[in-house]
């Protein structure tokens, strides 16, 4: 029998159901369920719009109790409170990176339902090395040619090697079908960030197509769909073109890679075609794109479609990360695909000349997460109804150039007792020969899930994760594993000093992200984590009466 294929798209699943071809991803408010988000508010569009948090307004636990630190301290009145202030929504899918120009300086990203207009992008900003976090604000949302509100979803933060900070972001239609992936910039360490344009905006200074990656047809256009984007940057590699159109007078010697599944569902916007994963770049900081182009390729382990029948294309995939070797420039591209009649499987692909060309894709490990159970129609683990992937990371040891794969399955586990653990393969070659899966979390008979892999200057291997060992069955915590002798063995240590019940972090219960943040510097580590520990407890049914989650960190010391 073949896998069962659930690609998780922004908040619905394709494969046994197939989308809806208007307003696929319109809320559709049913009796006793509370409602997501507020009416849509103009404001969003204006220039400069944002929220500066006072200094020293930052939430940290009390001394002594614990030293995890509310990075969006917004729902607390006073730190030693248990629960928010009531008014709290939910902040998921973190992402965190550290400068590489000034490690004091530490961006982090989330999805942010705070405003009251829809899930939008929360940038949060550090100055002292992530031990407080007195700026946040919203990133502005597309400028669209009709001044629509949209969503936006699976946040990223990097840096390139001068110190410019980027966040990307998917935005779409809730009740139509755009469909966007939008990329930011900031100058300044993450106070001002410039702003998405596909559209005339006169008297501005905003120029049309900055920070515009990829866009499908419009509201109209229900066939393609980009999601789960990615983005590294690093050096143009030596006679590599420059990208047509660039802005001479923003030129950079750093080249901006942006990775992301498309979705395609047929003419009619009902069917599952197939989901390759694309990819563009911007050598101007991202003013201006290279035409995307699908990476994924082709392979004979990628014998078996379950959308169109097109040979040996490796097109359904889901969950792509790039990273930049900084010696050469070389790109390197995992991701998970399901074209595959058993378990699923991680490939990658890799480009030698700043992304024109691409190699076949090279299978890095079998995916073993096709046996979970099922909660409102997708997977999930025992106790818990929030969704689960296999999704996990790449990174590089920039002193060798070793690659690193992380990410989890229920290989060791069953639908009706999940243990999902994580794993890490590694290869020493450029990704042609991978190292037999190396288990991180073996040692516990209960579940992590949502790996994210650092590698430190110095080499060491972090990864961090969400893990019920310390409060089983259903209560989460964040875990940190390190390796110093390239991943052949691990300590761990218990990071979050709070658990939480994901049951109050979102409505009904049905999701806590689809992954979480971790960046390192020498002697440390920053694990960036959605946690739903002062959400208010559960009345009659299975929501509070407001869903909460906050974003959390903690600097943990490294070797």
């Amino acid at each position: 029998m073949g896998a069962i294929v659930v690609v998780t798209v922004a908040g619905f699943s394709v494969g046994s159901t197939p989308a809806r071809a208007a307003g696929r991803f319109e809320y559709r408010p049913e009796p006793g369920r509370p409602v997501l988000s507020g009416p849509a508010d103009p404001s969003f569009l204006r220039d400069g719009q944002g929220v500066v948090a006072a200094a020293g307004t930052s939430i940290a636990a009390a001394p002594g109790r614990s030293d995890d630190v509310q990075v969006n301290g917004d729902n607390k009145v006073d730190s030693s409170d248990q629960f928010g202030n009531g008014q709290g929504l939910p902040a998921n899918e973190t992402a965190i990176a550290i400068n590489p120009t000034n490690p004091k300086n530490v961006i982090g990203g989330a999805n942010d339902y705070e405003p009251g207009v829809d899930s939008v992008m929360g940038i949060y900003a550090s100055f002292d090395g992530g031990y407080t976090w007195p700026y946040s604000r919203h990133a502005r949302q597309v400028i669209t040619p009709d001044r629509s509100m949209l969503a936006s979803g699976d946040p990223v933060i990097v840096f390139d090697g001068d110190g410019v900070a980027y966040a990307s972001f998917i935005a779409f239609g809730r009740n139509n079908c755009d469909s966007y992936i939008a990329v930011i910039r900031s100058l300044d360490e993450g106070v001002t960030w410039s702003v998405p344009v596909d559209s005339e905006s006169a008297g501005t200074g905003l120029v049309v197509g900055d920070g515009i990656a990829a866009h499908n047809g419009g509201p109209d256009d229900c066939q393609i769909f980009h999601d789960k984007e990615w983005m590294a940057a690093g050096p143009r590699p030596a006679g590599a073109a420059v990208v047509a159109g660039t802005d001479p007078s923003h030129l950079s010697r750093h080249r901006l890679y942006v990775t992301w599944t498309r979705f395609d569902f047929g003419p009619a916007g009902d069917t599952y075609v197939e989901s390759p994963i694309y990819l563009t770049y911007s050598d101007d900081q991202g003013r201006h794109w290279s035409k995307p182009q699908e990476i994924s390729g082709r392979s004979a382990d990628c014998a078996f479609q379950y959308g169109d029948l097109d040979g040996q294309a490796c097109d359904e995939d889901q969950f792509s990360t790039v990273v930049v070797d900084p010696t050469n420039g070389t790109v390197y591209v995992a991701f998970e695909n399901f074209n595959t009649a058993g378990n699923n499987q991680y490939l990658i692909v890799k480009s030698a000349n700043g992304g024109a060309t691409w190699s076949r894709p090279v299978k890095i490990t079998e995916v073993v997460d096709i046996n979970y159970p099922v909660c409102e129609g997708r997977s999930t683990l025992d106790h818990m109804c929030a969704r689960v992937n296999a999704g996990g990371n790449i990174d590089l040891d920039a002193r060798t150039g070793a690659l690193y794969l992380a990410w989890s399955d229920n290989r060791n586990g069953s639908a009706e007792d999940t243990n999902n653990d994580v794993f890490v393969a590694r290869s020493s070659d450029g990704g042609a020969v991978w190292t037999a899966p190396i288990p991180v979390t073996s040692g516990s008979v209960d579940d992590q899930f949502f790996p994210w892999l650092s590698v430190a200057p110095s080499g060491t291997v972090a990864v961090a994760y969400f893990d019920r060992q310390y409060t089983p069955p259903k209560m989460i915590d964040t875990s940190l594993s390190v390796s110093t002798n390239e991943g052949n063995a691990w300590t761990t240590r218990r990071v979050s000093e709070v658990s939480w019940n994901p049951d109050l972090a979102f409505r009904l219960g049905v999701f806590i992200g689809d992954y979480n943040g971790l960046d390192t510097r020498n002697g440390a580590a920053l694990p960036f984590w959605t946690d739903a520990r002062f959400a208010e407890p559960n009345v009659e049914g299975n929501n509070p009466p407001h869903q909460q989650s906050d974003v959390m960190t903690d600097v943990e010391s490294l070797p």
